[in-house]
């Protein structure tokens, strides 16, 4: 009789697993509205001009290049009085995640008498674009600092190579519901033409946030065995020579494998981000539907997601190749990009999406365990685990998305003549005229998929003939940690 291969044992059950993957769900619950809304809620439904909304993107971006590497770097070099009894990540996850909901919501509470009337925005302009710019800053500020030390746990939590992938699989499942709940809930509230139902989905993100953010408290807590890991850490990290922030940041910029891995994650999160924040404009003026059918289509490209996430996970178990697979992830969300362009009705529009949630199930299955092996291989070669710093690092490379996100909607919206304050189709034609009106509409499915394919296919490229970390590499350094006692 064969023998049943019993099952390894891991050190975090399966419910641990899941609460860590609400921070997934966490996340998501606000950074996919925010990506939806706000770059058209200040453009279309206020009425501020695009290169003024992009500047405060683009403000807010340099912000981030002080801001999160910063704040990496200071979580792993500062010793708070805490960390014996509650952890070294767990109080700051806890202090930072609910005043983070309220920021989102300070986004959209723009005082309603600066605006309404192309004079009124005309007169307001800068208080209008102050307000955008201090409430973006205040938003990436909280971000971070919950982020960066929930990112930080995944490679000393989850050390084991499989239970990373097990927990990858499962935070990817609900990660995606997260999306969901992200892309269909607040939307629902939300009509064009109407700025104070923008509000309205605010209030109910920050609502049912509180609530998420609870079922993630277990998973992010650190128990007794982590808090003293932490504390052999430090230790170790004492003995060797303290480096300073800017001797830090060079390491980190000139590091090959991580930066090509950065680069990589930049390509599909900048066409993301180009994908949803072109939601909006999509949907009411190139197929000429009400905004209610956003949460629609968001949820047909989820249901892409949903369906291939098993299966990404299936094959990396298999495969035990994670360059491989991010590759094959990419390349399906490089291919899905391409109808998206050509997109003329709602039903090919729904086909698309859903396709497009193939790739995207895919790079969301495959970043955290990739990460994981870049993390691993520089704490062998520098002898010290930095994971807050690094993900800080990574961190201002997602917000550097929104500020290619920007420059692409200044340059795309100003040659193709899209003006501000338009919120319908029927205005968008009164404005530039029935003769001209293709060229907006052309400059929307650039930003849409164009864009975003070229920058995908660039970024596989260079993560294909760059990044160096085979099976065999991360196995031996698996080895070396245990050696290290990393």
């Amino acid at each position: 009789m064969a023998k049943i291969k019993k099952q390894k044992e891991y050190e975090n059950s399966k419910i641990i697993m899941s609460s860590y993957g609400m921070a997934q769900f966490f996340g998501q619950w606000i950074t996919g509205p925010f990506g939806l809304f706000v770059f058209f809620f200040y453009e279309a439904e206020i009425g501020l001009n695009v290169v003024l909304c992009g500047t405060a993107f683009i403000i807010f971006s340099l912000w981030n290049a002080i801001n999160d590497p910063l704040i990496g770097y200071l979580l792993d070099h500062i010793k708070m009085p805490w960390e014996k009894r509650w952890g070294k990540r767990f109080p700051w996850i806890l202090l930072a995640s609910v005043p983070w909901l309220f920021s989102f919501l300070l986004i959209f509470l723009v005082p309603p008498n600066w605006y309404g009337t192309p004079q009124l925005v005309a007169d307001n302009q800068w208080l209008i674009f102050a307000w955008f710019l201090i409430t973006l800053c205040l938003y990436d500020t909280l971000y971070t600092l919950w982020n960066v030390n929930s990112n930080a746990l995944y490679p000393d939590k989850f050390q084991d190579l499989d239970e990373r992938r097990t927990a990858t699989t499962i935070g990817t499942l609900i990660g995606m519901m997260g999306i969901v709940a992200g892309f269909i809930i607040p939307p629902m509230f939300v009509r064009n033409s109407f700025p104070e139902t923008y509000r309205l989905a605010g209030w109910i993100s920050v609502g049912l946030g509180i609530i998420f953010f609870l079922f993630m408290v277990p998973g992010v807590f650190e128990g007794p065995k982590l808090r003293a890991r932490y504390q052999e850490y430090r230790v170790k990290a004492e003995k060797l020579e303290h480096e300073p922030f800017l001797k830090s940041v060079k390491r980190a910029v000139s590091d090959r494998r991580f930066m090509v891995k950065t680069i990589f994650f930049f390509g599909y999160q900048a066409g993301v981000a180009l994908l949803q924040a072109s939601a909006f404009y999509m949907v009411i003026f190139v197929l000429h539907e009400d905004s209610g059918f956003l949460s629609i289509l968001m949820a047909f490209m989820l249901l892409g997601a949903f369906a291939s996430v098993p299966l990404w996970g299936y094959f990396a178990h298999r495969a035990n190749n994670n360059k491989k697979l991010s590759l094959y992830a990419g390349l399906v969300m490089f291919i899905t990009f391409l109808p998206i362009f050509f997109v003329n009705g709602l039903l090919f529009y729904l086909i698309a999406l859903f396709l497009f949630g193939i790739g995207l199930g895919g790079q969301w299955a495959m970043d955290p365990p990739t990460m994981g092996d870049v993390l691993d291989d520089l704490a062998v070669r520098t002898g010290k685990r930095q994971a807050a710093l690094y993900y800080g690092y990574t961190l201002f490379f997602i917000r550097l998305s929104g500020t290619f996100q920007a420059l692409v909607f200044i340059v795309v919206h100003i040659l193709t003549n899209f003006p501000a304050g338009v919120q319908t189709y029927e205005g968008l034609v009164s404005v530039v005229g029935a003769d001209n009106v293709f060229w907006p509409l052309l400059g929307i499915r650039i930003h849409a998929a164009l864009i975003p394919a070229i920058l995908v296919l660039i970024t596989i490229f260079i993560f294909w003939k760059w990044y160096d970390l085979t099976p065999d590499k991360v196995a031996a350094n698996q080895e070396k940690l245990k050696e290290l006692g990393l």
